[in-house]
């Protein structure tokens, strides 16, 4: 069996961002390593997405003194995981907030998208690994079989590493 293509690679890399609503932001504060939930915007993976936050908020401080930040994905009920590695920007740009926004987002933004302190985080993806693995109880079941009597641990499972 061949190995995937980069496109292919990148493909499958977009089908599995699509199935999160929740991603950890691992940004470089000056103590250290800090992360914290954020919700991906937007339906599109262009090579990167957009998260929304206040201006104050710590992680933009952080990516403005270094860009360098992680962004995780986990969905273990479906055994999904995503690692991107990227590059973090800050924007004000209002028609991109408009674009971006939904109703849900008036929870967290109490001033709604024309508040002047609500700014986008842009993360650029340099870099993503990946696991697939077996979602239901079923193919969970068989994987673990497969794995303690072979020691394969990529039967029934995906990996791969992709440069973005």
């Amino acid at each position: 069996m061949n190995a995937p293509s980069q496109a292919e690679q990148q493909d499958k890399l977009v089908k599995l961002i699509k199935k999160f609503g929740t991603a950890m932001l691992t940004t470089r504060s000056s103590d250290g390593l800090r992360s914290r939930p954020m919700t991906p915007l937007g339906d599109d993976f262009d090579g990167g997405f957009w998260f929304a936050t206040e201006i104050d908020n710590a992680a933009v401080k952080d990516i403005q003194a270094n860009p360098e930040v992680n962004v995780g994905f986990m969905h273990e009920g479906d055994n999904h995981f995503i690692s991107v590695a990227g590059r973090g920007s800050v924007s004000q740009d209002r028609a991109q907030l408009a674009r971006l926004w939904s109703a849900p987002m008036d929870a967290f933004f109490k001033g709604g998208k024309d508040d002047p302190r609500v700014c986008l985080i842009r993360i650029d993806a340099q870099h993503a690994d990946y696991w697939d693995g077996p979602g239901n109880l079923l193919t969970k079941l068989v994987f673990f079989a497969t794995v303690a009597t072979t020691g394969n641990h990529e039967a029934l499972s995906e990996t791969g590493s992709v440069n973005l």
